[in-house]
This record gives C-alpha cells, sequence and structure tokens, in this order.
C-alpha cells in the first residue's frame, strides 16, 4: 500500500540546526492531475491563528489556531484534517480549492496513513513541533487518567457487589 501523500526533496535555503544546503522532505498533495506542496510553516499558524482566537476585553486577539484544533486532528476529525492540508496550502500560487481536498479525503486509500502523515509533518515543522509534541502528550495522559478512572470506577463496583452478596 502506497502512501496518500507524495514526497519530494527540496534544498533546504535556510539556516539553522541542519545546516545550509541540506535535502529536506516536502509534503505534496496531488489532486487533480496537479501537485500542490502543504507546508506546516509560521504562515500556516497566522492562518489558523485568524479563525481561532480568543480576545480579551481590550480587544487583544491571541491565537489558539494550533491549540484548539490540533486534539481535533490527534482524535481523528476529517474536517480538521481537510482544513489543515487546505491551509498547509497557504504558500501556493494556485491552491486546490476547500471542495477537491474534501474529496481527496473521500476518496484516499488510506484514511488513516493520511492522518499519522499529517501529524508527523507537523512533528517536523519548526512552527508546530513543540506545541504538537506537547498536545499529543497532553492527550496521551488525559487517555491514561480517563483508562485509570474507568478502572478504578470498575474494581469499587465489584467490591460493592461482593460485599453485598457477602449479607
Amino acid at each position: 500500500m502506497h502512501s496518500p501523500v507524495q514526497r519530494k526533496y527540496a534544498a533546504k535555503a535556510a539556516l539553522g540546526a541542519r545546516g545550509i544546503g541540506e535535502e529536506k522532505e516536502e509534503m505534496l498533495l496531488k489532486i487533480k492531475n496537479e501537485e500542490y506542496r502543504v507546508k506546516f510553516g509560521v504562515g500556516f499558524v497566522r492562518e489558523l491563528d485568524k479563525k481561532y482566537y480568543a480576545q480579551n476585553n481590550t480587544s487583544v486577539k491571541y491565537g489558539l489556531g494550533i491549540e484548539t484544533q490540533v486534539p481535533l486532528l490527534l482524535t481523528g476529525d476529517p474536517v480538521t484534517l481537510s482544513e489543515f492540508l487546505y491551509v498547509g496550502t497557504y504558500a501556493e500560487e494556485k491552491r486546490p480549492a476547500q471542495a477537491d481536498i474534501d474529496g481527496f479525503i473521500d476518496e484516499v486509500e488510506d484514511v488513516e496513513a493520511l492522518f499519522d502523515e499529517v501529524i508527523e509533518e507537523l512533528k517536523r515543522s519548526n512552527a508546530t513541533r513543540v506545541k504538537v509534541g506537547k498536545l499529543q502528550n497532553s492527550l496521551k495522559e488525559q487517555e491514561e487518567e480517563e483508562k485509570a478512572r474507568k478502572e478504578a470506577t470498575k474494581q469499587v463496583k465489584k467490591e460493592i457487589r461482593e460485599k453485598s452478596m457477602k449479607r
């Protein structure tokens, strides 16, 4: 089974931890025989923050795009997946329509792999890596706490049943 997205390598043009000129993978979507580069950089975060924000009483807006939307992506929300892919094409001269991305998701052979690839790409991007990692860890902790709570509740109910049967 092949990946729902394609990968290409492009020369890195900026200084950084990886150095100058090192090859870097790009995420590409192929929709209707057109390739679109998906980038989860600062521009991506800025676009999400325009839509998802909190505003205080002095009209200062605080962007919350990553904080509010990544948990939905991590739990498999297809609308959020579509939005991330669409907003991720912010830097493309010619972008796919949102409806084309929706159709791509509807027809992709392995949607779970697509979710995984988008999440991995978010974890690789300098602009999203830290918050996505923290949100993913937080979600895992919440799931473990919920599992422990359910197990404790189950154990208490079992003990109550056993005590009531002894009477």
